[in-house]
């Protein structure tokens, strides 16, 4: 999937060492990262000990912006010198990247929508008809079309897959799959979910779409090349997540589907759950412990929260942008420009595949539909209160003026 590789070269030796040191998740080691764990700060112990012989070093991430990307360079005590980077695009070019704008608010208590539910159906309708018409009505063979659907709750998640396999006359099988349930039994859904023939049975009937409804949880070690879509039924937490998430749709290469379901109710709840933990974090920050020595460190707290905040705000401008090809807003926010100077990924132009008229080769619902298609269906998205879009006014400025020394040093 896309990522980054950072490998750190040395000199062979004839001396027995220990070969090569391997960092998977590396983004988690630098406090501008979405999913920042201070535990793997220690890491950096490698480079300090194991240094007589030398030994090499790789760091793997699908989700590191450039500021992340020197993070774990300088974090891990890495040479620039001897560094290789190897990296692919951030948006998968065989991924269609859709947004759905809600006429109705997002309800993420368990009650799902019946307009989002009749939605998304309808759209697993019309797929299964273009499957039919391709092969001449013989389908009924065929193992379902597998699919993921993230949401922000485990309660959510057991709602939604009840509904949806009540649905559509048992043409859809939707499971829950979350922390909540014991080990076996996410084994077992794991097992019949990547090997959904395993499904049939005689006399029993075969579902059309095979649909893991499930809680950011998922995903982590499983490997289903075939999945042909990944549903956001909330706008994303994070920026990197969301192409984490949607970058398991289509790894076998095929046509693959990325949709985000957006309202803004559930943006400026997201944006004010986010803004109190930076106020908080700024505050325990600039706040003496009662005996002198903090357990943690505060601001790196700020600051893990400050870049929460800020691939938040990604997400809002991605999704809320009428204006720009998805693909390109990726590999923007992503930074592979640079890469491509870095010349440690292949430049765009040379692979590229679409039309001069579409940089994504239509890949996108911006490029599908244009941008005054889709400014009128987002004009269509039910505005739930007075707030100014987030295109508009920039959160970011807000929080800066507010605490200038805590952010001064951000680029």
């Amino acid at each position: 999937m896309p990522g980054i590789q950072v490998i750190e070269a040395t000199q062979p030796t004839d001396r027995p060492k220990l070969n090569r040191v391997a960092i998977d998740e590396a983004h988690c080691i630098s406090e501008w990262g979405h999913d920042f764990r201070p535990a793997y700060k220690e890491l950096s112990w490698f480079k300090r000990a194991l240094n007589n012989p030398p030994v090499p070093i790789s760091a793997c991430t699908a989700t590191a912006t450039p500021r992340v990307r020197q993070d774990i360079i300088n974090l891990l005590g890495l040479d620039p010198g001897q560094l290789k980077i190897f990296n692919t695009p951030s948006a998968r070019p065989n991924i269609h990247y859709e947004i759905r704008y809600l006429p109705n608010p997002i309800d993420d208590s368990g009650d799902s929508g019946k307009a989002q539910v009749n939605d998304f159906v309808s759209w697993l309708k019309s797929i299964q008809s273009r499957r039919r018409a391709r092969l001449g009505g013989n389908d009924a063979n065929l193992p379902p079309i597998s699919g993921i659907i993230y949401v922000s709750f485990r309660s959510s998640s057991e709602n939604l897959a009840g509904i949806l396999s009540t649905s559509w006359n048992g043409n859809i099988r939707a499971v829950a799959y979350h922390a909540g349930l014991s080990s076996q039994d996410r084994t077992q859904i794991q097992s019949q979910w990547t090997s959904p023939q395993s499904l049939s049975e005689p006399n029993d009937q075969t579902p059309a779409f095979y649909i893991i409804v499930a809680t950011n949880a998922f995903g982590m070690g499983i490997d289903n090349p075939h999945v042909r879509f990944v549903v956001h039924w909330n706008p994303p937490r994070s920026f990197e997540g969301f192409v984490q998430e949607s970058g398991r749709a289509g790894r076998d290469g095929r046509a693959a589907a990325s949709i985000v379901y957006f309202n803004t109710q559930e943006r400026d709840k997201v944006l004010d759950r986010l803004r109190r933990d930076v106020e908080n974090a700024y505050n325990r920050a600039n706040k003496k412990p009662a005996n002198g020595v903090s357990k943690d460190d505060p601001n790196s707290n700020l600051q893990n929260q400050y870049a929460r905040l800020r691939s938040f705000q990604k997400v809002v401008r991605y999704c809320e942008s009428t204006s720009r090809c998805r693909h390109e807003m990726i590999k923007d926010f992503f930074g592979d420009l640079e890469l491509e100077r870095m010349g440690s990924q292949a430049p765009s132009s040379e692979m590229k595949t679409g039309s001069s008229a579409s940089p994504c080769d239509f890949a996108c619902d911006f490029c599908k539909e244009g941008p005054r298609g889709l400014t009128l269906r987002k004009a269509r998205m039910a505005i739930e209160n007075e707030l100014m879009d987030c295109t508009q006014w920039d959160y970011m400025s807000n929080m800066e003026a507010m605490y200038p020394d805590a952010f001064s040093g951000f680029d």
